[in-house]
């Protein structure tokens, strides 16, 4: 049975640029990432893992858990989940870190360098980037454990934000809702309200691309 090793919880945590970050402040490149065309969640490199959120800039509430083997799979209370495999150099892991001062930030102490695989759960990321006091808060679970690389899973694709990413024929597998077909792009645009005058509530695909990290500081965290 697995068992839980750590957990950081912040209800409010912000978020810059609509990514979440996992870094090590030591390694980390000013680099972007392949965005998510696989599962519309998460993507990952060496030393270096993103969540793209619907939030642009603004607080969101996050979970990041250290396991030492794979935990049970709990879906319903989430709109997507997906994992992928990577490889950590180092043995600290930085969630989300700021760019004012990015050293004053969550950190989960890994075993060890080697590889690891990490499970994203989200929710409520259909409400926009811009929420008033009251609206669902954006939320996050990420698990995370030693395991040799493999390929990614899509286990829960349900947002419309996340099929709007989604690549064409990206299939996911598992609970996949009963609007999904094999161009997100259709499928996302038929489902949505429009807005006064004909618009879309959200922009088109092209602007939903998430802007580079601009974290520049490397600081060692030892």
């Amino acid at each position: 049975m697995a068992s839980l090793i750590d957990r950081v919880h912040d209800p409010r945590l912000f978020v810059a640029h609509a990514t979440l970050d996992l870094i090590d402040l030591d390694t980390f490149e000013d680099v972007p990432l392949d965005y998510y065309a696989a599962n519309g969640l998460v993507s990952a490199r060496e030393n270096y893992a993103a969540v793209v959120c619907a939030t642009e800039g603004g607080d969101i509430d996050v979970t990041a858990e250290l396991w030492d083997a794979p935990p049970a799979l709990h879906l319903d209370d989430w709109q997507d989940a997906a994992e992928i495999s990577f490889t950590w150099t180092t043995t600290g892991i930085c969630i989300g870190p700021g760019e004012e001062d990015p050293e004053d930030t969550h950190q989960l102490a890994l075993p060890g360098p080697g590889t690891y695989r990490l499970l994203v759960h989200g929710r409520h990321r259909d409400d926009g980037d811009v929420r008033d006091e009251g609206d669902p808060v954006e939320t996050y679970l990420l698990q995370l454990w030693p395991a040799p690389l493999a390929g990614p899973v899509t286990h829960k694709a349900a947002s419309r934000f996340g099929a709007s990413l989604r690549s064409e024929g990206a299939e996911p597998k598992g609970q996949v809702p009963s609007w999904f077909c094999a161009d997100p792009w259709r499928t996302t645009h038929r489902d949505r309200p429009a807005a006064p005058g004909g618009l879309l509530h959200r922009r088109p695909l092209q602007d939903l691309q998430p802007r580079r990290p601009r974290l520049l500081i490397s600081t060692s965290t030892s």
